[in-house]
């Protein structure tokens, strides 16, 4: 599983007085080496998988911390100026008595005018969770976090579904007072052919006693309709086995159900995939047809090296009518592990349905096209993804790896030299351009290779699974 990059950097970043911008990148660089460093001196080393994996958490963490650093700089703008309150007015200067003797006239001072402090913002806070939280860092390629809600347009949404609110109790309330005077007669003018209202109360009362006097002479006569213990011992023993027998109420298992889903679900995040697969499998017996449960279980299982379980949940998540985009992408996933491309390429296709904006799904499609050896519709999905996020390393390392496939040897170089250029530790960047420059026949790729080698030993087994020799 990836470290946990996050903590650390966001820790150190809260320590930098004054933040900046290059002390920060400076904090991302060091964090980078850092890891390189480990990756080399590691015994044994590091496989070319995991050292993959760490570099991605780690620029998933600093993507976080740096839009972090930016959305509260942007927080403290111009949109607050209109919370400051007013400062008050200056005091009024009291007059200094005469002097009693002439001397020079001293000039007056003007007292400090006290300013009001400056009103902040209250911090908005997200509501819980409601569906599973996945952190998608344990996959072998980035996924998109959704992004931020806007506290203000929250604010704006719940102020405009009030007026409506409002407005619409308005309406009601015409409506009936409508109704009402449609139905009242006008005065003084008597209203004939209606029966009264009170022969109609009475007859009432008198059909309600008729029926209760039948059913007490029923219940004189022939008894109450269920027969009744003999004696209380047995009694006692009939409730008793109705208790134990009768289930729960559907009310009571879907609390323990949700518990049971927020509780995995914080274990998933704290790093704890088994004990998360417990608490779901309890939360399943519970409530059989929930299908979140079912695909929070199927990521824990991916999480914990168990694709060919992973895939039976999300698959029994996706029959019981889910179309949540993280059930597709997981289970496309956990079929690309198991290399059965075919199945994974569906399963992005219907993740692309729900979410045609995802870059993230666009990139994963088109590095699963690419091994498979569908060159041209990878380098599509590649360029759509870039479209819709630019410069992004992981997706321009997809594109480099469909170039180098096609043999299209100075497009390859040109995007390995982008990521090396965003990420300079990204060692399937470096490895593959410098295989580009060998098959173009320029010598100085061996040093690539060896450098990347180095870092990552099994790099090259690598490339040999995905057909490049």
């Amino acid at each position: 599983m990836p470290t946990d990059y996050y903590r650390p950097i966001a820790n150190a970043i809260a320590r930098l007085n004054p933040n900046t911008v290059s002390a920060r990148r400076s904090i991302y660089d060091q964090a980078r080496k850092l890891l390189l460093e480990e990756a080399q001196g590691s015994n044994p080393p590091m496989g070319v998988s995991e050292l993959i994996r760490e570099q991605r958490a780690l620029e998933q963490a600093i993507h976080r911390v740096e839009a972090e650093n930016l959305e509260y700089e942007d927080a403290g703008g111009e949109d607050d100026i209109q919370f400051r309150a007013p400062p008050r007015s200056r005091a009024p200067v009291r007059a200094q008595p005469p002097a009693p003797a002439p001397r020079p006239r001293a000039t007056p001072v003007t007292p400090p005018v006290r300013q009001e402090p400056v009103y902040q913002e209250p911090a908005y806070q997200e509501p819980a969770y409601e569906e599973p939280p996945l952190d998608p860092e344990y996959y072998d390629d980035e996924e998109e976090a959704p992004p931020p809600r806007d506290p203000r347009q929250r604010y704006a949404a719940e102020r405009a579904g009030q007026m409506r609110a409002q407005e619409q109790r308005r309406f009601e309330v015409e409506e009936r007072r409508a109704q009402r005077e449609r139905r009242t007669p006008p005065r003084g003018r008597p209203v004939r052919g209606t029966p009264s209202s009170t022969v109609v109360v009475i007859a009432a009362v008198l059909f309600a006693l008729f029926l209760a006097g039948a059913a007490a002479a029923y219940v004189i006569v022939f008894g109450w309709p269920k027969s009744r213990p003999t004696t209380p011992q047995q009694q006692t023993t009939q409730q008793q086995k109705k208790k134990e027998e009768a289930p729960p109420p559907a009310s009571e298992n879907a609390v323990k159900a949700k518990s049971l889903l927020d509780q995995a679900s914080r274990a998933l995040e704290g790093g704890n995939p088994s004990g998360a697969v417990q608490l779901l499998t309890e939360a399943i017996v519970l409530s059989p047809k929930d299908a979140p449960a079912y695909t929070l279980r199927g990521h824990s299982y991916l999480q914990s090296g168990d694709p060919n379980k992973a895939i039976e949940d999300f698959s029994e998540a996706i029959k019981l009518g889910s179309r949540d985009f993280y059930a597709f992408v997981g289970r496309a996933v956990a079929y690309r592990r198991i290399r059965d491309f075919s199945r994974s390429i569906a399963d992005y296709n219907e993740a692309i349905k729900i979410r045609p904006d995802h870059a993230g799904a666009w990139n994963n499609r088109c590095f699963v096209q690419a091994i498979a050896g569908d060159l041209e519709k990878a380098l599509a999905d590649c360029n759509e993804s870039l479209r819709l996020m630019p410069n992004e390393p992981n997706a321009l390392d997809s594109r480099a790896l469909v170039y180098l496939k096609q043999g299209k040897w100075d497009l390859a170089i040109a995007d390995y030299d982008a990521v090396l250029k965003a990420q300079p530790n990204t060692v399937s960047a470096l490895y593959g351009r410098g295989y580009a420059k060998l098959k173009k026949g320029d010598k100085r790729g061996q040093a690539d290779m060896s450098t990347a080698t180095t870092a990552a030993p099994t790099i090259a087994q690598e490339f040999e699974r995905y057909g490049l020799k």
